[in-house]
């Protein structure tokens, strides 16, 4: 068998990588045991690390001396052994290295280690950061440092230092809002501190919208509070109004039934006191909003009799007017023809309805005298203008060759 010694060059520069490659391959594995605290697998990867040394350093003394006696004797008895020796050698060293190298590896991925830990806090988006007392930082993450940097303008390198500059608990760092906290904890028999610091930008964002809204709601509720507060004064305002206008109404109507009685005639007198009894009776109540229109109609009718008044109207009220548009009417009927009697000792009253896309227009015109200036509304007209606004309606008057009191309504739905 050919002894290695003799080898040809090529042949032992082969033999001479291969060797330096397991060296190569065995100081990585020495490295990667020592960053994951393997010691067992430190000594296993020494082993074959070593004797790969020593295989390259006899080929290397070999190639460098030759034959000759000027380098250590065990290098010149190793190159006596034959060739397919230094052969199975190498391949066993391959096969150990590389089982070593797996082992290692995969002991890193499947199990958790120092080094595991230390890229999957640095991966995290929140800072950590664990100092004892004096302030030596035992562990920083990447985002804690960057963060350190920031605010403090230096690296981290004492923890109680950066603590005082981050303990208020939240600080706005590149239009970010962080959240740090900290708390003590026992680790191998020392109290050491530890800090986390989390970026709360969307929580505060969204904190700061609600309480805007909450702001908002509370005035809308207070204002709420309010209308409901008002809606009674404004019925009771408004029933009292109503109010007013019916005693208005009926006064007027009662007291020009009487002067305008002939004292002579009994019939009349019987009808008059008969007035006064009924309308005695209503103005101890409130107006009927539930009666209907005949009734209604019937109290107008008897009132223009009773002023001596000649009544022309269809008496059947346009379709589509809602109750309390129909009761507005009828107080506006009767303010006209107590009016009329009252004012422009008129005979004759003709009411009429208009319908336009505007509205409703009910017109109230009679023959008797037409003032003359600006009509000022006042007393019954002033009552009835304020009912039609709570009503969405209008009150005018147009003076020309007769005087016509005019009621709008809207097409806009009543309620």
């Amino acid at each position: 068998m050919t002894p290695v010694i003799i080898l040809s060059e090529l042949a032992r520069s082969v033999f001479s990588l291969w060797a330096f490659l397991l060296c190569l391959i065995g100081i990585f594995s020495i490295i990667l045991a020592v960053t994951q605290k393997l010691y067992y697998h430190i000594i296993t990867a020494l082993v074959p690390f070593l004797l790969s040394y020593l295989v390259w350093q006899v080929l290397f003394d070999i190639q460098l001396f030759g034959t000759t006696k000027n380098y250590a004797d065990l290098s010149l008895k190793l190159g006596a052994y034959p060739r397919i020796y230094l052969l199975l050698f190498l391949t066993v060293l391959t096969f150990t290295a590389m089982l070593i190298l797996v082992v290692v590896v995969r002991n890193s991925r499947l199990k958790v280690t120092p080094n595991a830990i230390k890229l999957c806090l640095d991966k995290m988006p929140c800072g950590v950061c664990l100092w004892n007392d004096s302030g030596k930082v035992f562990f920083s993450n990447i985002c804690i440092n960057r963060l350190c940097i920031d605010i403090t303008g230096s690296p981290l390198l004492n923890g109680n230092t950066f603590y005082d500059a981050v303990k208020d608990g939240i600080v706005t760092v590149a239009e970010k809002r962080w959240h740090f906290s900290c708390r003590d904890i026992i680790f191998g028999g020392e109290r050491l501190h530890e800090l986390i610091a989390s970026d709360i930008s969307a929580e505060y964002a969204k904190t700061q919208a609600l309480e805007m809204d909450k702001s908002e709601l509370s005035r809308i509720n207070r204002e709420l509070k309010e209308y409901n507060l008002g809606i009674s004064d404004t019925v009771r305002r408004a029933e009292i109004l109503q109010a007013k206008v019916n005693i208005h109404d009926e006064m007027n109507r009662l007291m020009l039934s009487t002067v305008a009685a002939d004292g002579d005639d009994t019939a009349a007198l019987d009808t008059i006191f008969t007035l006064w009894g009924q309308n005695a009776l209503l103005l101890c109540m409130e107006a009927d909003k539930s009666a209907d229109n005949n009734a209604a109609t019937l109290r107008i009718e008897n009132l223009a009799e009773a002023l001596k008044i000649q009544l022309i109207w269809p008496e059947q009220l346009p379709e589509g007017l809602s109750e309390r548009q129909t009761g507005l009417f009828f107080s506006a009927a009767q303010e006209a023809i107590t009016n009329a009697a009252k004012h422009a000792r008129a005979k004759f009253m003709e009411i009429s309805f208009e319908q336009s896309d505007a509205g409703l227009l009910c017109i109230f015109k009679n023959d008797g005298d037409v003032p003359s200036g600006n009509v000022c509304f006042s007393g019954g007209l002033y009552n009835l203008s304020e009912l039609a606004v709570r009503q969405d309606a209008s009150v005018s008057v147009s003076v020309g060759k007769t005087f016509d009191l005019i009621l709008r309504f809207n097409n806009q739905p009543d309620g």
